[in-house]
């Protein structure tokens, strides 16, 4: 499998009244992109925190878009996944770093997959043997 895995925040940048622009072109111009399970994770508990209304009922329906375009592109956390992830955090222990447990699947998933990453904190995945890209950055 070759694509790019995306992150959280890239997601989450299409629910703003205005998304950035590179994000948009990126996402636009791709045709390899993933999801993890677990970003679908972060995105519904994000949404329950907020308090019920009309923002919160906006907000799932540009995610219930996004992911039902995207449904046959969700990728479990699976053995491969997990062993890749437990890893990465290990390795972080003993630079003296510390990696999230979110974060440290996200890369799991995208290193046991062969797929780099599309975020805008290259830090949350830095030492790790991964390809980043910032759809931010993106011209």
């Amino acid at each position: 499998m070759s694509g790019v895995l995306l992150d959280t925040n890239v997601i989450s940048e299409l629910t703003k009244r205005i998304p950035a622009p590179p994000v948009i072109a990126f996402l636009s111009v791709r045709d390899d992109l993933w999801l993890s399970a677990l970003v679908l994770h972060e995105l519904e508990f994000g949404l329950r925190l907020l308090p019920r209304g009309n923002r919160r009922d906006a907000l799932r329906g540009v995610l219930s878009e996004f992911i039902r375009h995207y449904e046959d592109r969700i990728l479990p956390v699976d053995e491969k996944a997990a062993v890749w992830a437990a890893r990465f955090r290990a390795e972080a222990r003993e630079r003296g770093r510390s990696q999230d447990l979110g974060d440290a699947l996200i890369a799991g998933t995208a290193k046991a997959c062969d797929l780099s990453i599309a975020t805008r904190n290259a830090t949350d995945f830095g030492g790790l043997e991964l390809v980043l890209t910032n759809p931010w950055e993106f011209r």
